[in-house]
Formats: structure tokens, sequence, C-alpha cells
């Protein structure tokens, strides 16, 4: 019989600087350190927008555009739910409550960390746990 179950949150695989470089040179999508450096500002190196930003550059063929698409609003709930499915932000109930009470709280919106923490407090009424659930980064993601 197998031992309790470790609670330690896992962190999210991204790429640094230099191994975007290597992933874009693999996919031959980024020619210019500008665009790298553009490309890593919109993705923060997540696996998922990275591969978004793939997609959307095999059926666009113009790298300006996918970063102007990427930068803009996204349009596409089906893809964002899955963005946020793959993140793994749904597997532990207590964040998958504090991100939907920012969904709830900022639509959008423009917000600050301290009302993003104030947010996740409200909806699962422990200050310490909304700092911990922001803190992790993936408040970031899905926020981005």
């Amino acid at each position: 019989m197998s031992g309790p179950a470790s609670a330690a949150p896992v962190v999210p695989r991204r790429h640094d600087h230099r191994s975007l470089r290597g992933w874009a040179q693999r996919v031959e999508t980024v020619q210019t350190e500008d665009r790298l450096d553009r490309l890593h500002e919109l993705t923060g190196g997540r696996p998922l927008l990275m591969d978004r930003a793939h997609r959307l550059h095999e059926e666009l063929g113009d790298l300006d555009e996918v970063l102007r698409r990427l930068a803009g609003p996204r349009a596409d709930r089906a893809e964002d739910r899955g963005f946020a499915e793959g993140t793994g932000v749904y597997a532990d109930p207590l964040p998958a409550a504090g991100y939907r009470a920012l969904d709830d709280e900022f639509k959008g919106g423009l917000f600050d960390l301290e009302g993003v923490v104030t947010a996740v407090a409200l909806e699962i009424g422990d200050e310490d746990e909304a700092r911990w659930i922001v803190n992790t980064g993936a408040a970031e993601d899905l926020l981005r």
C-alpha cells in the first residue's frame, strides 16, 4: 500500500530565452533576435502558447501577424479553455476556484496584484492560500 500523495506544487515547464532560440531554429519560425524577444514576451516560454504560435505561423506564414494575434485579445473561448485545462489549473479544486474568481472579477479588464489576491481570497476564504495560488504563476497564465 502506498503512502499519502505529495501536495507539492508542480512548476510548469517553460522555455527560457536560450531554449526558445533552439525551438525557433527547429521549427524555422523566428529569424531575428527582436522577434524572438517579442515571442518570449508574449508566450512566457509556455509550451502551450509556443505550440499556438507555431500553428498560427504554419497557417498564416507571417510571423508579424502571429505576434499581433498573440498580443491581441483572445477571441476563441474554446481554445482559451483548452489552454487553461492544459496548464492543470483545474486539477486541484482550490486553485480552480481562485482562477474562476479572477475570471469573474476582472473579465479581461485591468488588475493589480493586490486586487487579484483579494478576489481569490474572497472566493476561497483564505488570504494565505490566495497568495499561494497567485504566486504559483498559473494566475499569470490565465490572465495573460
